[in-house]
């Protein structure tokens, strides 16, 4: 095949086209499972696992907001989201039958918003290499979210937008769109990223901080409220352990479900890297070490732990 072969093939079918699919199908067949799991029981685990994160994120709404840090009966873990997603989720809340469904919408909206940032991102990121890391990682976080049904693809939108606004030099939408997504405090790994990559200078923090700073004034108006919070996020579930001490803690803030955003991060941090040479020096040790990481996190910590229960 010619070299002109080749870039029109690539015109005609690029690669995100190829992985809007594989999010599509690996959507449709979740869904069939779960349609499947309704008559037929194939797997105790796989019958207690499947949506889990959904139903979890409905009966913490069902605590209200006065008590939104209140633990739940369907876990062990105790709520440990910023308030305002009790916002952010309520219009799935408020929908009749909503764990019926309310659960599809979720699924079309993870879909959906997935592909719109899958298929805008080649027009802000260039390297077909990062691009393509960058899909990969999305497939193996999209596919465990929405095993679960958690939220991390909204994560990933609401970040990819904030980076497109502040590249339009629309600042303060970029700022308010970051906070959105800091509901998982995760997030705020965002900033340090943009710094280190030079995208923004540090007097441009004002546009994400002030935002920032505006929304969690209830936690400085309530200090018990953040307190509560602040005690959640070092709960430790004695059902997912590991070697080290920390990591049933860290399990909650570097999930495998977090790789969507998390491959956007390293995205972003390739891109703006100049030096070809250093761009593949740091490419191989970045993705080695977090491939390493989330194969010890998935193992060591979840897996093992749960074959042993």
């Amino acid at each position: 095949m010619s070299n002109q072969d080749t870039v029109n093939e690539e015109e005609k079918y690029p690669l995100h086209l190829y992985f809007i699919g594989l999010f599509t199908i690996i959507t449709i067949t979740l869904i069939i499972l779960r349609i499947f799991l309704h008559f037929f029981v194939i797997s105790e685990w796989i019958q207690d696992t499947k949506d889990i994160d959904f139903y979890i994120l409905i009966e913490g709404m069902d605590n209200g907001l006065v008590d939104f840090y209140n633990t739940i009966g369907i876990t062990h873990w105790p709520p440990y989201y910023l308030y305002f997603w009790y916002f952010i989720f309520y219009p799935i809340y408020i929908i009749p039958y909503n764990t019926i469904i309310g659960i599809y919408i979720w699924d079309v909206f993870r879909l959906v918003l997935t592909i719109i940032v899958v298929k805008e991102s080649p027009k802000i990121f260039k390297n077909k290499k990062d691009l393509l890391i960058f899909y990969l990682m999305c497939i193996i976080g999209f596919s465990i979210d929405g095993y679960y049904n958690n939220v991390n693809f909204l994560i990933l939108f609401l970040l990819f937008y904030s980076y497109v606004y502040f590249e339009r030099d629309k600042k303060w939408v970029a700022g308010i769109l970051f906070t959105l997504a800091t509901f998982k405090v995760t997030a705020l790994l965002f900033l340090p990223v943009l710094l280190i990559a030079r995208k923004i200078k540090w007097k441009d923090l004002l546009y994400y901080l002030v935002p920032f700073f505006i929304i969690c004034i209830p936690y400085i108006i309530f200090p018990n409220y953040f307190l509560q919070m602040f005690h959640n996020w070092f709960h430790s579930d004695e059902e997912i352990q590991g070697l080290l001490i920390l990591d049933s803690i860290i399990w909650k803030a570097l999930q495998p479900s977090h790789l969507m955003f998390i491959g956007l991060l390293l995205l972003i941090f390739l891109e703006n890297l100049k030096n070809e040479d250093r761009k593949n020096l740091y490419r191989i040790i970045i993705v080695s070490i977090i491939s390493i990481y989330y194969i010890y996190l998935t193992t060591i910590v979840f897996i093992i732990p749960v074959v042993l229960r």
